[in-house]
C-alpha cells in the first residue's frame, strides 16, 4: 500500500509545477506551513486530477474533494519536511528518470502529450524531480525502520490459518450449442480428436467467453453452479464432460488443468504475510507522522472557497 501513496501524490504533482500561489491576488483555499494554494491552482489541479482519473460528473468530483484536499496537504507536508530536512534529488538522477521516460516516445506524441498538458519539458522535468522527492522522503522518514521478525510472521500465520486455505480449481474451456443435435455432434468430433477451436466456430455460439477459443477461466470450488461444479471437479485435467443441459442450450466442458487446493505452509505463506505486516505498519507509521507534520506546519483549508470551485468555470 505504501507504494499507493506515491501514484495517489503524483495525480496531484503533475500540476503542482504551476506554482504554490501563481496568482497572489487569488485568494488562498489551502495553507501548508509557508506554501499558499490559490484558487487558481487548485482548480487547475483538480480539473487536471479528474482528467487523469476519467472523472466526468461534477457530482463524483464534489464527493471526492476531501481526498483530493488531503493529498494536496500531505504532499505539501512531504516536500516541506524534505526542504527543512535537506532531503534532495540530483539532476543526474532526474536525467536518468527522464530518458527512461521518454525512450521510445516519437517526437510528435512528446509534442501531443506537452501540448495537451500545456506542459514544456522543464515542467516534465520538475514533476518528476518532486515525485522522486516525496517517495525518496516517506522511505527515509517512514518506510526504512519498518521490521518484520520471523516470529511476527509465525503468530500471524497461526492466528489467521484460515487465510492461507486454497480451494481446489479448475481451469474450464467449454462449448455452447443452442440445440442437442449440435451437441451431440460436437461431442463426436471432440472425443474423435478435432480440436476445441475448430469445433467452436462449426458449432459454438462464444458468448460469455473469449472469442473463439472457449476459454472461461480458472475456477475455485464455490464459483459455479452446483451441477455444473459436481461435473468439472470430478473430471480429470485435459478430459471433455457428457453433454450438459442449461435452460438456454447445451455445454461441453474441458477441463484443461486442476488443483487439489489445501493449506499454505507457513514457509509458503511467509512472503505474504510480511507484505501484509510491513504495508499494515506501514499505513500506521505514516498515519502518525502526517499528523506529526502537522502540528509542525500550519494547514489551514478554506472549506467555503473550495466547494465554491468546479471544473467546468
Amino acid at each position: 500500500m505504501y507504494r499507493m501513496k506515491y501514484v495517489i501524490f503524483s495525480v496531484a504533482l503533475f500540476s503542482i509545477v504551476l506554482g504554490a500561489c501563481s496568482d497572489r491576488k487569488n485568494t488562498c483555499l489551502i495553507q501548508v506551513g509557508d506554501v499558499c494554494i490559490s484558487r487558481q491552482s487548485f482548480q487547475e489541479r483538480m480539473a487536471h486530477f479528474a482528467e487523469e482519473s476519467m472523472i466526468a460528473s461534477e457530482d463524483q468530483l464534489e464527493a471526492l474533494k476531501p481526498v483530493f484536499v488531503n493529498n494536496i496537504v500531505e504532499e505539501e507536508l512531504v516536500l516541506q519536511h524534505a526542504r527543512e530536512g535537506f532531503i534532495t534529488v540530483s539532476d543526474e538522477e532526474v536525467d536518468i528518470a527522464m530518458k527512461g521516460l521518454l525512450e521510445g516516445i516519437e517526437r510528435e506524441d512528446l509534442d501531443r502529450l506537452l501540448t495537451e498538458e500545456s506542459r514544456n519539458i522543464d515542467d516534465m522535468r520538475e514533476f518528476i524531480r518532486k515525485r522522486a522527492l516525496v517517495k525518496r522522503t516517506i522511505e527515509r522518514e517512514v518506510h526504512k525502520d519498518i521490521v518484520v521478525t520471523a516470529e511476527q510472521i509465525r503468530q500471524y500465520y497461526e492466528a489467521h490459518t484460515d487465510e492461507f486455505v486454497l480451494e481446489p480449481t479448475v481451469e474450464l474451456y467449454h462449448v455452447f450449442m443452442k440445440n442437442n443435435y449440435q451437441a451431440k455432434e460436437a461431442l463426436k468430433r471432440l472425443r474423435s480428436g478435432v480440436a476445441l477451436e475448430a469445433v467452436i466456430r462449426e458449432f459454438g455460439e462464444t458468448e460469455g467467453v473469449e472469442e473463439g477459443s472457449g476459454f472461461m477461466g480458472v475456477f475455485a470450488q464455490g464459483d459455479l453452479p452446483k451441477d455444473v461444479e459436481e461435473v468439472v471437479f470430478s473430471i480429470p485435467p485435459r478430459r471433455y464432460s457428457n453433454i450438459i443441459k442449461a435452460q438456454r442450450g447445451y455445454h461441453i466442458f474441458y477441463v484443461a488443468n486442476k488443483t487439489e487446493g489445501g493449506t499454505l505452509s507457513l514457509i509458503e505463506a511467509s512472503d505474504q504475510i510480511r507484505e501484509k505486516l510491513v504495508e499494515e505498519s506501514f499505513e500506521k507509521k505514516y498515519a502518525t507522522w502526517i499528523e506529526d507534520l502537522k502540528k509542525e506546519y500550519r494547514v489551514e483549508v478554506n472549506w467555503s472557497g473550495i466547494n465554491e470551485v468546479s471544473i467546468s468555470g
